[in-house]
This record gives C-alpha cells, structure tokens and sequence, in this order.
C-alpha cells in the first residue's frame, strides 16, 4: 500500500501505524494528516490521520495511544467516556467538544462521504476506525460493544500488533470494486494532495482498476428502469446479477403450458403433470441397493446376521436329545401303568413269607322287603299307630 503526506513531526503512534499501512499487501492509497472540509459554510473541517482508499473500500482513521502506564482493560462504550481501571479521566486523547474518540471519527467520515458524493456524482459508502495503540511496555485489552451496538461502518481495533488492521482491510475486499484509479485521482485533487508519487500510473500499477475495466453492463428491470447498484455495506459479497441462471437440462426445452385447462380442474392437474413428464422425463427407481457415500456411515448400523454355531451337527444333535426325551417319557408312562408290576405278582403269589390270604365270604341273599300291606277293602283291617296299645 502506498503511503503519502507524511509529516515529519507525526507522533510516534502515527508512525507506527503508517508502516503497518505501508507493509500491508492489501493494494491501495493512504493519505496522512488529510483535511477534510467540513459540511456546511460555518464548518471548518478537520483533520484525519489517515484516509485510505482501496479498491473497495474508502476509510477514515483516527489513532489513538493510551496514556497509563500500567496498561489494563479499555472499555469503549459508544455513548460514553472511555475508561480504564486505575486512570483518573480519559485514558486517550480526546477533544474537548466530543464524548470519546468516536465521535471525532464518525465526524470525518459523514464529511468524506459528503465529499466522495460530490466528486463522483454517487453515494459512496465511508468507514470510520479507532485504533488503540497501547503504551510501550504495557498491555492492554478492548472491552468495546458487539457489532450490532456499534455504528454502522465504524468499528475500534487493537493496534498492540498489525494483524487486526490487516484483517479489516482483507474483509473489505470481498466487497464490489467500485474506487477506479480516476476517482482516487480526483478525490486526491480535491484533498490538496500533490504528491507526485500518487500519479495515475502509480495508481494503476498499484492494483485501482481504470474506468474502462473497471465499467460494466447496468441492469434493467423488465420494466424498463434502470437497477442501480447501492453502496450501503463495506462487507456485503457481491453477486453477480448477469450470471447465467442453472437450468435442468439446456437440450431438452421445457414443454409449454400455454393452453392448459383453467386452474383447479382435473384437465388442469393432468396437463402440468404431463408438461413435468415431458421436461423431466418419468422418476426411475432403482432396485439395487445404494451405498452410502465414502467417508460416511449409514444412521443405524445394520443387522448382524446370525451365525449357527456347529452347522449340521447342531440339528442332529437337537433331534437326538429329542428322542431320547421321547423314550424317557414312554418309559415312565410304561413304569406306571404297566400290567406285569412286580408288586402286583408278588401279591398274587403269595410269596415266600406263608401270608395267607383271606378270601372274601360270599355274598349273602337280599334282606326280605316289607310285607305287602293288607287291602283297604278287608273289613277287619284296622290301622295300627305307634305307641298305639292292642296293636
């Protein structure tokens, strides 16, 4: 990056930070000690350390060295004074009709910008940064607000090593290219800068785009406005609005639904499903099973197959014990109900102990039953009672 308007008599954190511009491999122009004009008759204008111009980004830095000696943690709210533990007062420099160091930078930027407008007839985007160079020999770390909280385009950054000034301006490139080397050239006119190191050829050479490269085919909308391009975010990736569009297939023309039937019938339903057949051809599905691609495992694992130990000799080993199961079972329903018991035989021989045995007398004649009353018509019947006497 090329550094111009250097002043002998910068301080040192000045100087500090203009060699980490200069050893930046980020192309672009840094002007030190820039005026800018203030907006408005009345104002005065004010002084930047630093305005930097890249290829994509046009920036306004103001550097600010702490002043303890014992270093600590910088809070660095947006609305409020700056503090650090252990430090009466405000631990950088600030001027006396602002808050924090803040407020000087946002008001360099709303001037660039004003500036930027009128020289390139269009509303150019313009940052504002902080950088915070400790006190040699202490250590010091930022306690500032999130991004969201922050103004928009402006940002406070550590400057105890290059790196996160580096960064900022690597982000900045993803974003369009919209400073050429002629539009540098005329914002430097107008800054009073007459270096002659920042000639046009130096500007091309260092990597500005001219306008004749840099100038591309403007959108129109199909009603025939012109689509402007807005310049309202220093980071935001560019897409290129004329790239071709992904199609389908580019040899197969999609089939025309021009005369289909209105919208809700069956007719209707049938014809864009036809027109889809056409243009995509009928779904294939595949028997085969898919793989999963390599380097990737399926979500559950699959079934382990089982494994039959012992193969054919397990079965005639089960039908085996199966049998044997079956004889022991007839054998015990033999053994149980079996005629030839040798209880039994020896009950009915005897045996050899001389127990004789008893046989049963025989069955003795019917008891006589009841005499048959006496007729009810003999005239001499005369019923008999219990207890009855003379009976």
């Amino acid at each position: 990056m090329l550094v111009v308007n250097e002043r002998g008599d910068a301080p040192y954190t000045e100087k500090v930070v203009a060699g980490w511009l200069r050893s930046c491999r980020v192309p672009g122009l840094a002007v030190a000690s820039g005026h800018v004009p203030g907006r408005g008759r009345a104002a005065g204008g004010q002084e930047a350390d630093f305005i930097v111009f890249t290829p994509n980004v046009c920036v306004c830095i103001e550097v600010k060295g702490t002043l303890s000696r014992t270093g600590g943690t910088l809070s660095c709210p947006v609305n409020g004074r700056w503090t650090m533990p252990g430090f009466p007062g405000d631990p950088v420099h600030v001027r006396k009709s602002d808050v924090n160091p803040l407020d000087q930078a946002r008001s360099a930027m709303f001037s660039l910008k004003s500036m930027t407008e009128a020289v390139t007839g269009a509303n150019r985007f313009v940052s504002a940064l902080v950088v915070v160079v400790p006190l040699s020999g202490t250590v010091v770390t930022l306690d500032k607000p999130s991004k969201a909280m922050m103004p928009k385009g402006v940002d406070v950054l550590l400057g105890d090593r290059p790196h996160e000034l580096f960064s900022w301006f690597q982000r900045g490139r993803s974003r369009a290219s919209v400073w050429t080397a002629e539009r540098v050239a005329a914002m430097l006119d107008v800054l009073g800068v007459n270096d002659p190191v920042a000639s046009m050829s130096t500007l091309t050479a260092e990597g500005f785009p001219s306008t004749a490269t840099a100038s591309r085919p403007v959108a129109t909308s199909p009603g025939g406005t012109t689509a402007s391009v807005t310049d309202d975010d220093p980071f935001r990736v560019d897409v290129d609005p004329f790239a071709p569009a992904t199609r389908w297939r580019d040899s197969e023309p999609h089939a025309s639904v021009g005369s289909s039937a209105p919208a809700g019938t069956k007719s209707s339903f049938d014809d864009h499903h036809d027109s889809w057949r056409q243009s995509y051809g009928e779904p294939v599905f595949s028997t085969t099973p898919v793989s999963p691609p390599p380097g990737r495992r399926p979500a559950f694992p699959a079934p382990t197959p089982r494994t039959e130990y012992g193969g054919g000799r397990a079965r005639v080993r089960s039908a085996l014990l199966a049998l044997t199961v079956m004889a022991l079972v007839g054998f015990g329903v033999w053994y149980t109900v079996g005629v030839d018991h040798p209880r039994s035989r020896h009950d009915s021989t005897g045996g050899s102990g001389g127990t004789s045995v008893t046989e049963a007398p025989a069955p003795t004649g019917a008891p006589p039953g009841p005499a048959d009353p006496a007729p009810m018509g003999d005239p001499g019947f005369r019923p008999c009672y219990p207890l009855q006497p003379d009976c």
